[in-house]
């Protein structure tokens, strides 16, 4: 017996047991361990408590790491289990039929050059053959068979070569029964409705569906809300870089934030009829659309699309009502104006405002009706008034290009609009992947297209058919750079999807294998004995956070795939495997301390948390904030576990993948198929990345501050959908993170050479929280320096590089993290020390591998230390 000492720290005392090679079990000692979990007051992951829990044996033997060890990234996960029967032929049935499993850890497509093997006599084997076989005694013996079966478990290996389309539908089944179905404690406000009975949560026209209904939306590149102070009616405004309003400088002179003004209603779609006593409706609801209704008794109504990317803002007027535009700016001149390039039935207007800018303003009369029978007026320095009610009339206005040449191609798409967007796409061969935002339109426009406005990141991956579509109009966007017009009904874009990035640590560049020396492995051994000491299912089991829960139980999945993958000791990874499987029932078994249900009223899988009215609880998930950075930890933590059990020809991924998918669905569900929940909830294919914030009303509109729990919901999804075979939701899960890697470099993080937010703003490296509204350098919990840019990064992740890339990181680095990381005594620590791994691994490695390093202090609660040895010292061995 070989006995191991574990690294021990004043706030932890334990003893580890370990076997020999030759699996002979030791006697446990039972002792005490310290479990971290997060209290649930911010999401700051150093204000922790000790949960005391059982102590697990683990049965690591680091004396028998000696040899240095490499492991392929690209392979499958086959094991070749041999099935070995003994059957004896009588005149009645079979008898003496045993069967005799043996397990080789690793096959010729090993992801490692070096592999283990034992015996495993818990494995549930059954194939068509075997399940037939009686064990009944004979009552004539003929013959005596030798028969040996070889049944190949695991998964295949990553990159196979789909193609197809990547929107296919998970499920139409009802979620996972263990949810019980209750209404929602926020319920729907009058007039916000759709028909099917699902809705959307976290889009861009929320404001709408909450609170007093006044903040307003951005559709991108203008920004609409309801009015109902001294005008009524719905008003448009647009404003441009010039407009910043700029806070505070740091040392390095960048803004603490910025912002654009709010309430310039340049012009506020009204009736002439239209009180204090008019009426909103909002309904259509979809994933990049919704339609708002003005309404005054039963004289008729105002229909207002609003899409994003939406080039013309429109109103629609139907029955008795005369149209009113009115303006906080004030109307300086109105004049009509005639182009050839307008479709039949269309009517030009310049209005320059007060404030000097011009906006274009089209009129379409219904077919048959003569353009001389209508005209707009100016009533008062306010108001411009319709001549006449006209049911059908079509109202459309935007800002005029700077450019006079620009206006030929709103004139070529006047008399046209867009009522709603949709997203699909297909990938080739594994890896060509396009998608599609595909609009509805409504009408007729001479050049037969609607014009809509393209954000940065869609620009740098058009197709070449689109970009043929430019106009060469742009346009700035409240935070996200210049906007550019395309006269088309279909944006088409083109990515590369990385299917290199699977389980095991990876950079972009590193090379093609990962490489461990004996001493990294036995420390890696000694580490995770250390860490595995205690009981997952009892530490889980009083959690009453879903982001907390995720993280920890995540945490504990990666040790699990560090113990299976790199170190290769069989008999840990059963235990562990185990330990994770018997944590994660408690929360599929709806078990947990505070339990999940289905909501009715929205359609969603949600915590329970809220259902007492505390808006807070569990950072507001019962309210739809930040489902995507809870879901994104279980997922991936699932993942793993049914990758490891794969290899045992276990059917854990099987068995549970109606809850996970229940997850996956609440935050992704990629079709309209799905009537239990809506599409795409958290994800804006159009922003390129996902919204945090559910039914909570914002004035600077919806938010995100975590990017980094942005892509790991993706990678988590891609990883599962590897795990059960959806190779339409792994490749999906493949470009939402391609489509990230271009988003966040735009808008979240700064590189020195990003040209799309304000140069004044760069030198601060990462946004902080972006809305749509403003950018401010901050968090919800606090303002310290390594909140901001940590908040960024956890967890660190296989993924991690694709979107945080080693010259940015680097810079981010030097330019600001480097100044304090030392001085940090906190798993602020951990984390930015794991972020430094992206650019230098070497050092990286040597912090954590420090013999006085203390992991009570400087590691978060969703954080391993056997994770941050394995990523880092592979890495800093493969670069």
């Amino acid at each position: 017996m070989t006995a191991v000492v574990p690294i021990t720290t004043s706030a932890v005392t334990r003893t580890s047991t370990v076997f020999s090679a030759s699996k002979t079990p030791s006697s446990p000692v039972p002792v005490s361990t310290n479990a971290e979990i997060t209290i649930n007051t911010s999401k700051n992951p150093l204000i922790s408590i000790s949960v005391i829990s059982s102590s697990v044996t683990q049965t690591i033997d680091t004396s028998s790491l000696t040899n240095a060890k490499t492991i392929e990234l690209q392979t499958s996960t086959f094991n070749v289990v041999v099935i070995s029967q003994n059957i004896t032929t009588t005149s009645t049935g079979y008898s003496n039929n045993t069967i005799s499993p043996t397990h080789s850890s690793k096959s010729s497509s090993s992801s490692s050059s070096s592999s283990s093997s034992s015996s495993s006599s818990s494995l549930s084997l059954a194939s068509s053959s075997s399940s037939a076989l009686s064990s009944s005694s004979a009552t004539t013996v003929v013959a005596t068979t030798a028969i040996v079966t070889t049944v190949t478990c695991g998964i295949p290996a990553a990159g196979t070569g789909y193609s197809g389309n990547l929107f296919n539908i998970i499920s139409a089944d009802i979620p996972d029964s263990v949810f019980p179905h209750e209404a929602n404690n926020l319920p729907l406000l009058d007039g916000v409705l759709n028909a099917d009975g699902i809705y959307e949560t976290n889009k861009f026209y929320t404001n709408l569906m909450i609170g007093d209904q006044s903040d307003p939306v951005w559709t991108y590149p203008y920004s609409g809300w309801y009015y109902t102070t001294s005008y009524y009616g719905f008003a448009i405004q647009h404003t441009t870089a010039d407009q910043y309003v700029y806070g505070p400088t740091d040392s390095d002179g960048a803004a603490s934030y910025y912002f654009n003004p709010l309430g310039v209603a340049s012009v506020i779609f009204s009736a002439t009829g239209f009180t204090s006593s008019i009426d909103m409706s909002v309904t259509e609801m979809k994933a990049m659309s919704a339609l708002v209704t003005l309404s005054q008794s039963s004289s008729g109504s105002v229909a207002i699309p609003l899409v994003q990317g939406m080039g013309f803002n429109t109103a629609v007027y139907s029955g008795d009502l005369t149209v009113l535009l009115n303006s906080g700016v004030g109307f300086l001149t109105l004049v009509q104006e005639t182009s050839t390039a307008l479709a039949d039935g269309v009517l030009k207007y310049r209005a320059t405002l007060f404030n000097g800018i011009s906006w274009l303003v089209y009129v379409t009369l219904p077919s048959g009706q003569s353009t001389s029978s209508f005209k707009l007026t100016v009533t008062d320095n306010n108001s411009v008034t319709g001549s006449a009610s006209i049911d059908g009339l079509i109202v459309q206005v935007a800002v005029a290009p700077t450019d006079s040449t620009g206006d030929a191609y709103y004139d070529q798409a006047a008399g046209m609009y867009v009522t709603d967007a949709v997203v699909g796409g297909s990938v080739s061969g594994g890896s060509a992947a396009s998608y599609q935002i595909t609009y509805s339109t409504v009408g007729a426009s001479a050049c037969g297209n609607p014009i809509v406005f393209a954000l940065p990141h869609h620009v740098d991956s058009l197709s070449a058919a689109t970009a043929q579509k430019a106009t060469g109009v742009s346009m700035q966007s409240t935070t996200k750079g210049t906007m550019y017009a395309y006269l088309t009904s279909v944006l088409t874009m083109e990515e590369t999807l990385n299917n290199d990035i699977q389980f095991l640590p990876w950079t972009s560049n590193m090379g093609s294998k990962l490489s461990y020396t004996a001493e990294q492995l036995q420390l890696l051994a000694a580490t995770a004995n250390d860490e595995l000491a205690v009981n997952i299912a009892d530490t889980m089991s009083g959690i009453d956070s879903m982001y907390t829960g995720g993280k920890i139980i995540d945490k504990y999945a990666y040790i699990l795939l560090v113990v299976s993958e790199i170190i290769e000791d069989d008999d840990a990874t059963k235990a562990a495997l185990k330990q994770l499987k018997a944590a994660f029932a408690i929360f599929v078994a709806n078990e947990q301390a505070v339990p999940l249900m289905y909501d009715t009223t929205y359609g969603g899988v949600t915590t329970t948390a809220s259902q007492g009215g505390d808006t807070s609880a569990d950072y507001g998930a019962g309210y739809y904030n930040d489902h995507h950075f809870h879901y994104g930890y279980w997922i991936h933590a699932a993942s793993i576990i049914g990758y490891v059990d794969a290899k045992y020809c276990g059917t854990w991924a099987q068995d549970n993948k109606e809850w996970v998918n229940s997850l996956i669905r609440d935050v992704a569900n990629p079709s309209s198929e799905d009537a239990y929940f809506p599409v795409f909830r958290s994800f804006d294919w159009f922003a390129g990345h996902s919204w945090a914030a559910g039914l909570f009303s914002f004035s600077d509109g919806k938010n995100e501050e975590s990017t980094s729990e942005d892509y790991n919901f993706a990678y988590g999804m891609k990883m599962w959908g590897r795990v059960v075979g959806d190779q339409s939701m792994e490749a999906r899960g493949s470009l939402m993170l391609s489509i990230m890697s271009r988003s966040m470099n735009s808008y979240f993080l700064y590189a020195d050479d990003n040209k799309i937010q304000p140069s004044e703003f760069i030198a601060n490296k990462v946004s902080g929280i972006l809305f749509e509204n403003k950018v401010d350098h901050t968090t919800w919990f606090g303002t310290n320096d390594e909140y901001i840019h940590g908040i960024h990064m956890l967890p660190i992740t296989p993924v991690s590089s694709l979107i945080r890339g080693p010259t940015f990181v680097s810079q981010e680095w030097s330019q600001k993290l480097s100044s304090f990381v030392g001085s940090l005594e906190s798993g602020w620590a951990g984390i930015l020390r794991l972020n430094q791994a992206l650019f230098d691994a070497s050092d990286s490695y040597s912090y954590f591998s420090a013999a006085n390093f203390n992991k009570n202090t400087y590691l978060d609660n969703g954080q391993s230390l056997t994770w941050c040895l394995a990523f880092a010292g592979g890495i800093a061995n493969s670069t």
